[in-house]
């Protein structure tokens, strides 16, 4: 949560940890950790982040991030071709399944 107000911020850990007067280290601890929501929400008032905003969003799966950096990476004709082939991928599953007794 912590790391998510700082990328959301755009705030250093550095820079968070000044503006706390703590030491970098427990910025990093936190953002490791899973420190309590009173620390958290001293770090959105410190960030300028309004918390129950970053409480409402969706945490991304890490899993969909890599597909979707994977699929940009592609020029349009390789999605093309992924494309169809998972469109007979999709078509041979159905064959497959019409023709179990």
């Amino acid at each position: 949560m912590i790391g998510r107000i700082l990328r959301r911020s755009g705030v250093s850990a550095s820079e968070l940890a000044r503006r706390l007067g703590i030491a970098e280290g427990q910025v990093g601890a936190w953002v490791r950790g899973d420190p309590p929501l009173s620390v958290v929400d001293s770090v959105a008032r410190a960030c300028s982040i309004d918390l129950a905003k970053v409480l409402a969003e969706p945490e991304p799966d890490p899993h969909d991030v890599g597909l979707l950096e994977t699929t940009l990476a592609m020029t349009v004709d390789q999605r093309l071709e992924r494309l169809k082939a998972y469109v007979r991928f999709v078509q041979a599953g159905r064959a497959a399944l019409r023709n179990v007794p």
